[in-house]
């Protein structure tokens, strides 16, 4: 099971939804009154994606809402994989995520469980450059110094992420 967790509002359930329609490539062209009705998550939501439709290969997703940050701990155990997304065009929200990004990548069961790290809504005007947000995020001191493998993608969730190109 994949854990997907990040701030509220950094677009952890559009990259579900995106994920689960399937049809990626059409999702490229949704103006932003097309995309998918989110409201901030206030619990967990447990959806099974398809990434490789020729193989059937199918992962499951736990989405652990930004709310929930004190509790993502409890989450974990259960991890083969997390997946931390982060919104780079809201510049309040990348120090408070590079806290518990840091958080999670010390805690104990998280040692071996390797991370992607999503940074989200590179399609936004108000998008802080890539030098910025490795340098707010501290990226090549914490890379350097974690035990896990992580892995850094710029992306846009309402587009095909790069992973699910990697996957097939």
């Amino acid at each position: 099971m994949c854990l997907l967790i990040g701030p509220t509002g950094a677009g952890k359930t559009l990259l579900l939804k995106s994920l689960q329609a399937g049809n990626y490539h059409a999702l490229k062209g949704w103006a932003p009154a097309d995309l998918p009705a989110t409201v901030p998550t206030t619990g967990t939501n447990l959806m099974t994606i398809t990434v490789n439709k020729s193989r059937k290969k199918e992962v499951t997703v736990r989405e652990v809402g930004g709310a929930m940050g004190p509790i993502w701990k409890n989450y974990y155990s259960d991890a083969s994989a997390i997946l931390y997304v982060i919104d780079v065009s809201n510049r309040c929200q990348v120090a408070a995520a590079c806290i518990q990004l840091l958080t999670m990548l010390t805690h104990p069961q998280t040692a071996d469980t390797p991370v992607l790290l999503l940074l989200n809504k590179q399609d936004l005007s108000s998008v802080m450059p890539q030098s910025e947000v490795e340098w707010l995020l501290r990226l090549q001191d914490t890379l350097g110094t974690t035990s896990q493998t992580v892995n850094v993608y710029m992306c846009v969730c309402v587009q095909r992420p790069a992973m699910c190109d990697a996957a097939e």
